[in-house]
């Protein structure tokens, strides 16, 4: 049993199609920062404009997806993608590999259903509040998860790289305006985590102040004024 997470680069395909040469220069500068170092015991491989990410444990993959996530920007690429639990199997011989998953068929699955430069969690993998207590813990940049749009998402950001990413989405919006769509949404999640917004779910929300993890502290002109 494994979670995997397939990830697409977004606006890959088109780019090969009109300017190879430029976008393998992009593609091997990209693939030669993704070093295994940085991913730990999260296996990668990485063909074409698809990257599959394997763990037996959650938090690593998210971890490894958000390391992605920094590379990518910084490459001005954006990912979309999936994460799947379910069953893997692979065989590796020298330059071969062989891959059997449904949690990749699942993965895939969604990753074409996103539509966003976003990596969605399948809605079958079960969050307890050790995920979304980090937002409150710490702050909405260091928690490894957002739910924004009812998505649970992987977090594309964090302390040292948030208004930069947001930059480069509004760079890459001015430079294809065709999927400005895409960017007005990644766009918008960037507000709502500079504004910091929950971007948890309600039930677990509800379930912290429940078990007294957080406590709800009425807004400063309430208090002024009772």
């Amino acid at each position: 049993m494994r979670y995997v997470a397939f990830c697409d680069i977004l606006g890959f395909s088109n780019k090969i199609a009109t300017d190879f040469d430029e976008t393998l220069k992009i593609y091997r500068q990209f693939g030669e920062r993704l070093e295994p170092e940085l991913f730990g015991n999260v296996r990668m491989t990485m063909y074409s404009d698809a990257i599959l990410l394997t763990s037996e444990e959650l938090w690593p993959l998210l971890s490894a997806v958000q390391v992605l996530w920094f590379i990518a920007l910084t490459e001005d690429l954006m990912l979309r993608g999936g994460i799947a639990y379910g069953k893997y199997w692979e065989r590796r011989q020298g330059d071969h590999m062989m891959v059997v998953s449904d949690a990749l068929v699942r993965a895939v699955k969604i990753e074409g259903m996103v539509g966003v430069p976003a990596v969605v969690l399948a809605d079958d993998i079960k969050l307890d509040l050790g995920y979304w207590f980090p937002r409150f813990r710490d702050d909405q940049y260091r928690t490894p998860i957002l739910h924004f749009r009812d998505r649970n998402i992987v977090n594309p950001f964090s302390a040292f790289w948030a208004v930069s990413a947001q930059n480069r989405a509004r760079m890459l919006m001015e430079k294809s305006p065709a999927h400005k769509e895409k960017y007005l949404w990644f766009l918008a999640l960037y507000s709502a985590v500079a504004a910091g917004e929950k971007l948890v779910p309600d039930t677990a929300f509800a379930e912290m102040i429940d078990k007294g993890v957080i406590k709800q502290v009425p807004p400063v002109d309430d208090q002024a004024g009772s």
